[in-house]
């Protein structure tokens, strides 16, 4: 396999060193393991962290320049995204991303200065949702659930189904919903939420553009929770010592390690790759949704081996709640079913490569 090296412009390079910087005191044990209980860690995305991102200019680096932003849209959201997996940043970053991408600006301006957080239904793969919101003219009504931070964003995103079957996106305010609670595995607040007539902000057309652009965000989360509990584990069998010797000497723990960095790197080749092609071209084309499907695909099943490897070599330290480790895990599974499951998506391939088959190279 051959990885792709990318030359980093300097806006994007820019956002990478600030946003590290920004999440670099951030402490993961903030709130309480999710370990301890099956209620939330918390009613609320970290809105302290979410100013900061605003004051610092973060917010406004990756939307349009028409609105006063920086303009490195998709690529500055996938790096600011990459750096706040791995500091499991309790923001809806993901959701307020998507919708900024697909939304009119005239709602931009309050998303860059951090008064306007919006969340998104677009946790479930299309597959598995039986009874779609349905769109009356500008009224929405039904059910939709795994909405997170409900009860501290402003807005949400959902798609819905018009009279006509076509689906939509429609922008709606969270204060015409009504609420129930659901947690993730991570202990952050899930909601389900009920719309009875509710009048919407804003609806377009961009269904299909939105559930790539979670896909490709979800991996971005999934390639920087990946990358630190690599890290995390380097160091810890690199000072562990066992028998008289570091494990990191122990031939196993070595090549078990380092095909998790295999993975790692895999992930990110896979991530950038669907990253340029989402932000070159529509995303329509065969290009994107092959790159967004397989970016998609080896973030989930490569997170998911990360974590689980970075469990096995750390020993009881990998499960122990006084330790982070653990939380690593319980994120890594949530974002590798956003949107759906690597088997989901997989087969989604398998449509793809039925429909537009790969050419071999003469």
């Amino acid at each position: 396999m051959t990885v792709l090296h990318h030359t980093v412009d300097d806006a994007l390079e820019a956002v990478g060193d600030l946003s590290e910087q920004v999440f670099q005191d951030l402490d993961v044990e903030a709130t309480r393991s999710p370990a301890y209980s099956n209620e939330a860690v918390s009613d609320e995305h970290d809105r302290r962290l979410w100013r900061s991102l605003a004051d610092t200019g973060l917010l406004a680096a990756v939307l349009p320049e028409t609105v006063g932003g920086g303009g490195t849209g998709v690529l500055g959201m996938v790096r600011l995204l990459t750096e706040a997996g791995a500091a499991l940043a309790r923001v809806p970053l993901a959701e307020t991303f998507v919708a900024a991408s697909v939304i009119g600006e005239r709602h931009l301006p309050d998303v860059m200065s951090g008064e306007l957080v919006i969340t998104a239904a677009l946790a479930a793969h299309p597959s598995t949702i039986a009874d779609p919101l349905r769109l009356t003219g500008q009224r929405l009504n039904g059910i939709t659930q795994l909405v997170p931070y409900p009860l501290s964003a402003d807005a949400v995103l959902v798609p819905a189904v018009r009279e006509d079957g076509r689906e939509v996106l429609a922008l709606v305010s969270l204060s015409t919903a009504r609420i129930g609670d659901q947690v993730t595995t991570t202990g952050e607040p899930l909601g389900v939420l009920e719309f009875i007539g509710a009048e919407v902000m804003e609806v377009c057309d961009s269904a299909d553009r939105s559930r790539a652009l979670a896909a490709l965000f979800s991996s971005a989360m999934l390639c920087g929770i990946a990358a630190r509990a690599l890290a995390m584990t380097s160091e810890y069998v690199s000072g562990r010592v066992q028998f008289g010797y570091p494990l990191a000497t122990f031939q196993g723990v070595a090549l078990r390690a380092a095909d998790r960095y295999i993975d790692s790197r895999a992930m990110h080749a896979a991530l950038w790759d669907a990253a340029r092609a989402v932000a070159e071209d529509d995303h329509t084309s065969p290009r994107v949704r092959y790159a967004v499907t397989a970016a998609k695909i080896w973030a989930a099943d490569g997170a998911r081996r990360v974590v689980s490897s970075a469990q096995h070599l750390h020993g009881g330290f990998g499960v122990d709640v006084t330790y982070p480790l653990h939380r690593y895990h319980a994120w890594a599974r949530y974002w590798e079913l956003y949107g759906g499951s690597a088997e989901a998506w997989s087969g989604d391939l398998g449509e793809l490569i039925a429909t537009y088959p790969i050419e071999e190279d003469e």
